[in-house]
């Protein structure tokens, strides 16, 4: 803008100005009002301007001036000189501040000269005009005629050191966004900018590769291939390492393996991927349900045993946001493995550390990728049930053992009666799909890389429903040579259609307190509702077991309470909608070569908002039963909840890499971390029996409506450090030494440290070992020790806590306080301490390696909740430290590299075994026993010098054949009957009693394994994935019905195996339906224990690259179609849906039971990916 130093002149110019520009304008109307004050100015301004015009003709141009001024700015000077000439200056503003001030002393000069002289050491230029306006600008600089050279075409061919070319190699020109991939036969064309362009040559698996132009017009170029694994760059925590020089337990999962599974969260897809980590998916198939992860077994017996998730350099509070991140998006995950790895992390690395590193940009032209997939779910597996006819004979045969009348139809009329499978009816074939947008480049400088998802899962089971949206966006900048600037920010929204998963087919009743309804499973109660029940009754209402066939006496005779499963799915209504952002941001600056300050900082932001609505037309599992045509108001259930977490994170380090001589390789590095977390939650449901209307589906059909607020908040400060060492590469020591303090411990224990020492020796760099280097290329012993700490309890644990509670005095609410919990001011930090013992070895230059771990692994002072005697009223149990529990185990995974011709060809296999054994309860020699389900009580006995995770049951020795074996064994219950079980009499006392409980399986496995595979021929890509369990057991609760009962249904392999009066001394495994055969209800034994191991295809995916020749035409990056098919076969004993479930989740003391889960699912998708 310019400056008239005419102030009159200016403001109206300006304002003209303005005008006109806003008249070019079409867009911009004009009211009648604009009009009239346009008008107005333009008055005025032809007013002023015919005054100037007779103050120009007063005015000459060689009139003389006199002006004196020191250090005086411009803008003044231009004044002074306008009062005496009448001439009007005009000056772009930015050029009047960069002027400097004015020093002249002139009498009687002429104008000319004046300005001369004050602009004498200036690069300006004065032009008089005709209108007495003088405008002072720039000189402009000359301008230079500019030749460009033609570009340089440069043609090569890129191979291998055995000289086969090589596809896809990125040819970039350097410092640009130029950039070309070979085809299929190595070759490639680009255009370089002058003989000093130097080109860059890269590709997975080979060494970068770069070469300046000079004269040469045809450059061909061999790539070196990269040693395999123990090259690799591992994450180890705040920085990165060499493989070869790391002295830890750490293995990587490529993102390749992530991406290519049809999976919903990325917990899934480690399955089978890494030595030492297991992975169950203890709700199967549940669309959206995360999987529970262990690293080296159990870490405690009163927290969980998670791991810690660090996303992008962000330590995150809760597992359940590393579930939301789009599988897609990561690059790698690298898992920390044994406390020295983990020690930088401190307190919350106890159970290890997940690194995940998504994608980031990479300098050179924008790359485009487009994803998609569609596909089809099944259930894998359905359990074998009785038809409509087997049940009648086997229903007709149980009534009569129980001296129980059936009804006539079943004699009469029986092919009148439905024949209806409800597995087919709560399941279907249910649709996935996936869709990903990306982009990635940059430039030297700006580096970039942008995502976008949609992922929607439809459940197998109805009413199941999950939809994902994701974005992602990473930043690297380098601000200037020491500046560098990354941004991260992940924001994310999730939708989950829920129904109830696990349990038993009978809900619990509703709590006066809170209103809380649990509703049954719908798999339970479809396995065991009879085939002769219809889906709709005859009033169009759904049918449940007792509104369907009577007795000849009009009575009951279906089991009574069994929920219509279908009735569930569609009434039932509850909604999860997650609404997270993820962002963490850091400056980095190099004052020196090897030293860098790193500050970063991110936060987490979670909005969770939860419906539930159980109507009254919904069955409660009693008579009279609510109905479509019977809705009991009294029986809705309403609640809305919402809960927000804020956590945020500020963290410092300094690094400094040196090497001293050649020889001496030095890193160190120091960390300053504050971490803190605060939640909110509010609940509103309606008080049970108080609904008015069935109208509003929200608490407000209350007339009494509950509310609660809870609010918690925690914060982490952390000081730490680590050193690394190496000596040539040959012999390598690391230290490492955390600090934390956490509030969730009193004021005298909220500090505690955490060390850590490794090291290694890479004996293959000896001298002695150089006539093996052709054959034994890598030999490394490595072993640490380090300590680490566990503070996953909840917040405030350690200090007496005051709640609201309601007391009545009279007949009068009076509102009052009341104290929570007991009080322990000694609680303190949860250690685990670590000792790892490693061999790596790389055979013919890395062709083929392998990796060994053995361990042990030490918990002291285990968190956990003490019972309480009851006369203390007011609290039941307290957190306090007791106890100690031990862990060893080892590990070995190997990898093979196979490459001939056009065929290339790696497998990764892995192998792990792990126990835990409970070495100390800080007293007393036992737990109170767990319960696997409702009735199958003492089952879970945790013991000092036992295994953890035994199941203790009744052993079945065989069957009562006949009175003389009622006479010769020992009963176990009143009335034991000839067709009933033969218990074991384990203490020989004659008699059966929980005296003679033995331990009859363990839910912990003897041992996991999994193989990666990766095949490529030419355009053909083939990958597989197994995943295998050996040794552990699984608690059938879905049979707990099915033993000697006649109204529900049952399997085949009871029905052909049970005890026949007609055929008594046939062998047979499984008891009459006798009346005294409800005792299997209320007492676990073998024959409700399977082994559950099983080796699962997890993955099988075959694709197809376009060639090079047809891509050039297409003018395509690259375009690859592929199938897959995920969990195709399981190989299992187990006889139910899932040998991987689990309805207790990821409880330490109460694993492997299955009642009511989700089964597995078997995925067939078809996909697409696009780059360009």
């Amino acid at each position: 803008m310019y400056e008239n130093f005419t102030e009159l002149t200016f403001r109206n110019t300006a304002s003209c100005a303005l005008r006109s520009l806003s008249m070019l304008n079409p867009a911009n109307r004009i009211s009648k009002t604009d009009i009239t004050k346009w008008a107005l100015r333009m008055r005025l301004i032809i007013a002023f301007l015919f005054l100037t015009f007779l103050q120009v003709n007063a005015a000459s141009y060689a009139q003389k001036v006199t002006i004196n001024v020191k250090n005086t700015p411009i803008k003044e000077v231009f004044s002074l000189l306008t009062k005496q000439t009448g001439y009007n200056f005009i000056c772009d503003a930015s050029l009047i501040k960069s002027l400097r001030p004015v020093t002249v002393n002139l009498r009687q000069v002429s104008l000319k000269e004046a300005l001369n002289k004050c602009f004498s050491e200036k690069a300006v230029e004065v032009l008089f005009n005709g209108d007495q306006t003088i405008v002072i600008r720039e000189k402009p600089i000359p301008v230079t005629e500019i030749h460009f050279a033609a570009p340089i075409p440069i043609i090569g061919k890129v191979t291998d050191e055995k000289g086969l070319p090589i596809p896809g190699v990125s040819v970039r020109t350097k410092g640009t966004s130029n950039t070309v991939v070979t085809d299929s036969n190595g070759s490639y064309k680009i255009l370089a900018a002058d003989q000093n362009d130097i080109l860059i040559f890269s590709y997975v698996g080979y060494t970068t590769f770069e070469i300046q132009v000079k004269d040469t017009r045809n450059i061909d170029v061999t790539l070196k291939e990269q040693k395999n694994a123990l090259e690799e760059v591992l994450v180890i925590g705040y920085g990165e390492q060499s493989k070869k020089k790391v002295s830890t337990a750490i293995s990587r999962v490529d993102g390749k393996f992530i991406g290519v599974q049809p999976v919903s969260t990325p917990g899934e897809a480690l399955a089978g991927l890494a030595s030492g980590v297991q992975v169950q998916s203890g709700r199967g198939g549940y669309p959206g349900e995360a999987p529970t992860i262990r690293i080296r077994g159990i870490g405690s017996l009163g927290t969980d045993s998670d791991p810690l998730f660090v996303v992008d350099g962000y330590p995150l509070q809760e597992s359940t946001q590393f579930n939301l991140i789009n599988p897609a998006d990561i690059e790698s995950i690298d898992l920390l493995k044994d406390a020295a790895s983990a020690a930088i992390y401190g307190s919350r690395a106890a159970n290890g550390v997940v690194i995940v590193t998504t994608k980031r940009g990479k300098a050179g032209k924008t790359s485009f990728t487009v994803s998609a997939y569609t596909g089809v779910q099944n259930v894998a597996k359905k359990v074998d049930l009785l038809s409509r006819d087997q049940f009648i004979e086997y229903s007709k045969y149980a009534a009569r053992m129980r001296g129980i009348t059936y009804p006539t139809i079943f004699n009469t009329n029986p092919q009148s009666l439905p024949d209806v499978d409800w597995q087919d009816v709560i399941f279907r074939q249910a649709p996935i799909s996936d869709f990903q947008l990306s982009a990635r480049g940059g430039s030297e400088k700006v580096q970039f890389s942008v995502s976008g998802g949609y992922f929607k899962q439809d459940g197998t089971m109805l009413g199941t429903t999950y939809d994902r949206y994701n974005l992602r966006f990473n930043m690297d900048a380098n601000l200037s040579p020491k500046l560098k600037l990354g941004i991260s920010m992940a924001p994310s929204f999730s939708q989950q259609f829920r129904q109830p998963a696990g349990g038993q087919f009978s809900e619990a009743s509703a709590s006066e307190t809170t209103g809380a309804r649990a509703l049954p499973s719908p798999i339970h109660s479809a396995v065991l509702m009879p085939p002769v029940v219809p889906v709709y009754a005859e009033d169009g209402d759904y049918a449940q077991g007792y509104r369907g066939l009577k007795n000849s006496a009009n009575g009951v005779f279906f089991q009574a309470g069994l929920y219509n499963p279908l009735g569930v799915l569609e009434l039932y209504k509850n909604r999860l909608r997650e609404y997270r952002l993820l962002g963490n941001n850091f400056l980095e600056y190099q004052p020196i070569k090897d030293l860098k300050f790193k500050t970063s900082i991110g936060a987490t932001f979670n909005l969770n908002d939860q419906y539930a609505y159980i109507p009254a037309t919904l069955a409660n599992g009693s008579a009279p039963a609510a109905s479509l045509s019977n809705p009991i108001i009294n029986q809705i259930y309403a609640a809305e909840a919402q809960s927000t977490i804020l956590d945020w994170l500020w963290e410092n380090t300094v690094s400094y890499n040196k090497t001293f001589g050649s020889n001496h390789n030095f890193n160190a590095l120091l960390l300053y971390s504050l971490q803190k977390f605060q939640a909110k939650s509010t609940k509103v449901n309606g008080r049970p029996g108080t609904y008015t209307t069935t109208l509003l589906e929200n608490p407000l059909a209350s007339s009494e409506i509950l509310g609660s607020l809870a609010y918690s908040q925690n914060a982490f400060l952390s000081l730490g450090g680590r050193i690394n060492y190496d000596y040539k590469g040959k012999y390598i020591l690391s230290a490492a030494l955390r600090q934390d303090g956490s509030s969730r411990f009193g004021p005298n224990n909220r500090f505690a440290l955490f060390p850590s020492v490794s090291g290694a020796w890479r004996i293959t760099e000896e001298s002695f070992m150089k006539p093996l280097k052709n054959v034994l290329n890598e030999l490394k012993l490595r072993a640490s020790y380090g300590e680490t700490g566990n503070a996953n309890i909840g917040d405030f644990t350690w200090s007496n806590n005051i709640i609201d509670r309601d007391y009545v005095f009279g007949s009068q609410k009076a509102f009052g306080a009341a104290q929570s919990g007991f009080a322990n001011h000694n609680l303190t930090w949860e250690k685990n301490r670590q000792t790892d013992f490693g061999l790596e070895a790389g055979f013919l230059d890395d062709k083929y390696s392998i990796s060994f771990d053995y361990y042990t692994r030490h918990t002291e002072g285990m968190l956990f909740q003490k019972d309480l005697p009851s006369i203390i009223g007011y609290a039941t149990s307290y957190r306090t430290n007791l106890g100690r529990l031990n862990n060893h185990g080892f590990e070995l995974s190997g990898k093979a590299n196979f490459r001939l011709g056009d065929v290339k060809w790696t497998v990764d296999a892995n192998i792990s075994a792990n126990r835990t054994m409970v070495a100390d309860l800080g007293g007393p020699s036992s737990l109170p026993a767990k319960a696997a389900i409702f009735g199958w009580d003492n089952v879970f006995q945790v013991k000092v010098g036992d295994p953890l995770g035994l199941m203790h049951g009744y052993q079945v020795e065989g069957i009562f054949k006949n009175t003389q074996d009622l006479s010769k064994y020992p009963q176990w219950v009143t009335g034991n009957k000839v067709g009933d079980w033969i218990i074991k009499d384990q203490n020989n006392d004659g008699k059966i009693n929980e005296e003679d409980m033995a331990v009859i399986g363990n839910g912990f496995p003897d041992f996991i394994y999994g193989l990666s595979s990766s095949f490529q021929y030419k355009n053909f890509d083939l990958s597989l994935i197994v995943q295998g369990v050996q040794g552990v057991n699984l608690i059938n609760g879905n049979i707990r019905h099915q033993f000697g009962v006649h109204n529900v249904n049952t399997s085949p392999t009871y029905y052909n195996n049970m005890f026949d009066s007609q055929n008594p001394d046939r062998d047979v495994e499984y008891p009459a339906p006798l009346a005294s055969g409800v005792t299997p209800l209320n007492n676990l034994t073998n024959k409700a224990v399977s082994d559950a191991s099983f080796l699962r295809i997890r993955n099988l995916t075959l694709g197809y690259t376009l060639p090079a020749g047809l891509l050039k035409t297409i003018k395509m990056q690259t375009v690859r179609f592929y199938a897959t098919g995920q969990n195709l076969f399981t190989f299992t004993k187990y006889n139910w849906y899932n040998p991987e479930t689990s309805v207790t989740g990821d409880s330490a003391d109460r694993p492997g039971v299955d009642q009511g889960t989700y089964p597995a699912n078997r995925v067939f998708i078809f996909g697409i990916n696009v780059g360009f």
